[in-house]
This record gives structure tokens, C-alpha cells and sequence, in this order.
């Protein structure tokens, strides 16, 4: 999946081994609250994640 690609090059960049780690199981969890950890780890990286509503 090209998301979680994405995801782990943001790990390699910005974080390190724990923060891959991360990527992985995040990739493979079903989890309803996976938005929200996903905004709590791009947190810890200064990141921040931001969804627009699309122009008409």
C-alpha cells in the first residue's frame, strides 16, 4: 500500500527504529481509532495532519 510506504518514509527521515516499528504495525491493525494515532505519532514527528474539504 503506498500510504503505508509513505508512512515509513516519514519513519526513516524523521524518526528512527521504534517509529518503523510503529509504521508496520500500524499497517496491519484494524483499529477504529487508527486515525487518531496516526495524528498522535505524526505529533511526536512536528508534523500534523490536515484533511480540506475539496473544491467543487
Amino acid at each position: 500500500m503506498i500510504f503505508i510506504a509513505t508512512l515509513d518514509d516519514v519513519a526513516i527521515s524523521l524518526g528512527g527504529e521504534s517509529d518503523r516499528q510503529w509504521v508496520k504495525d500500524f499497517g496491519t491493525s484494524d483499529k477504529s481509532q487508527a486515525v487518531y494515532e496516526l495524528a498522535a505519532w505524526l505529533d511526536s514527528l512536528g508534523l500534523n495532519l490536515t484533511v480540506t474539504v475539496k473544491p467543487n
